[in-house]
């Protein structure tokens, strides 16, 4: 394996002035920076991670927090977290902390004595003081991803009451007026924001009474095949559904079908999040597509900005947008 010295030796500059080219951080002549990447590439140097850490005080290493592994959309967010990451020179080590405030709690805890250099976190639940005391006592920047709060902590978020909105927005230019939303635990904060841009829609349209049809509390896709499966049969049942997860999406469909009803003929349907497999259901669900990939480049690059510039908290909003496939028809 070459050194950097060997690398010098053949560009014919000094260790230091090979270390300040690569760095990209510190102005070196042109001439002098092909120079030396030429001879990095014909002697195949790599820089050693451990002397760079111990040079500039780092790990290049990046928690990620997760709330559950096996959910749909979670990986989705993880998978692009760990390609920015990367691209950027840092490693990333995942913490699932099976929907469970407490294992929070504990992973925080032990990621506080590994010497990583920032915390990209999705949290359990809304109560985050743990999370402002480690990042206060710690002097380690924590970035929430999908977490939207006032606190001197950054945030870097879907705009879910938008997307709420959206959505049921688009149900009722549909013409339908019996809309079933479908909601999870509300002492989420995306689920309470996400029910707030339905509630909007409905009142700007004039709706009235529209939450009789409202359902609230479900977390599972087994809990909304069951609620589904009961409110159509209803005498006076919805013409459509809005999930605010897919997944749960995924219940409604088999809700419907098994009492003999079809989708969209009998009854629309349309989701929140647009995981990988909406394009793929029978038929393909119209849903809000939340910008993933990109909320995830947003939240590394506001996490790196904080570790190695002290950059101060930031708070970012994304909109994402309607995908109209064929789960939603006008009302007859």
């Amino acid at each position: 394996m070459s050194t950097i010295k060997e690398v010098a030796k053949l560009a014919g500059v000094s260790p230091s002035t090979v270390s300040r080219t690569l760095s990209n951080r510190i102005f070196v002549e042109e001439e002098t920076r092909q120079k030396v990447l030429k001879a990095v590439e014909e002697l195949n140097y790599r820089p050693s991670i451990m002397a760079k850490a111990l040079r500039e005080g780092r790990t290049y290493t990046i928690a990620l927090l997760v709330p559950d592994i096996n959910s749909l959309y979670y990986p989705m967010i993880m998978k692009s977290v760990e390609k920015y990451a990367t691209q950027n020179g840092y490693s990333i080590i995942l913490c699932n902390n099976n929907e469970s405030i407490e294992c929070e709690k504990r992973n925080l805890e032990m990621l506080g004595s590994r010497g990583i250099d920032g915390i990209l976190c999705m949290s359990v639940e809304d109560d985050i003081r743990h999370l402002l005391c480690f990042q206060k006592e710690k002097k380690v920047p924590i970035v929430l991803i999908n977490r939207d709060f006032t606190e001197d902590i950054s945030c870097i978020s879907i705009d879910n009451e938008y997307g709420g909105y959206l959505m049921v927005k688009y149900l009722l230019d549909m013409g339908h007026r019996k809309i079933a939303g479908m909601f999870g635990d509300f002492s989420r904060q995306r689920f309470r924001e996400r029910y707030n841009g339905c509630k909007r829609a409905m009142e700007e349209y004039g709706v009235e009474n529209y939450k009789k049809y409202f359902i609230y509390d479900v977390n599972t896709i087994e809990e909304a095949y069951r609620c589904a499966q009961e409110v159509m049969l209803r005498e006076d049942r919805p013409t459509a559904f809005f999930a605010s997860l897919d997944i749960l999406a995924i219940g409604i469909y088999s809700g419907i079908s098994e009492n003999g009803f079809t989708i969209p003929g009998d009854v629309s349907v349309a989701g929140f999040d647009n995981i990988f497999m909406t394009e793929y259901m029978i038929p393909p669900l119209t849903t809000y597509n939340a910008p993933i990939d990109r909320l995830a480049e947003e939240s590394v690059r506001c996490l790196i900005h904080q570790i190695e510039d002290g950059a101060a908290a930031s708070r970012i909003l994304m909109k994402g947008e309607l995908i109209e496939r064929k789960s939603v028809c006008a009302v007859r």
